[in-house]
């Protein structure tokens, strides 16, 4: 939601039984701004237990984009 109408669209492709390989990079990137964080951090969890279970995915660069989106989270402070 902080991020408008663009958001809905990546968080449905992360929850797809398969998801695109560019949508590592995107959550990677997404994440390095504050009000991508929120919305990866959502009191929810499905985007970040989502991203958990992408860590064992076979192809590289979808595990780099969400190792680097994780990481990126680990510096939003709690509000």
């Amino acid at each position: 939601r902080a991020l408008g109408p663009g958001a809905e669209p990546l968080l449905r492709a992360l929850s797809g039984a398969r998801p695109p390989a560019e949508l590592g990079a995107l959550l990677c990137n997404l994440s390095q701004a504050p009000e991508g964080r929120q919305t990866l951090l959502d009191r929810s969890g499905c985007a970040v237990r989502r991203m958990l279970a992408l860590l064992r995915w076979p192809e590289v660069e979808m595990r780099r984009g969400v190792v680097g989106a994780l990481r990126n989270c680990c510096f939003q402070h709690g509000k």
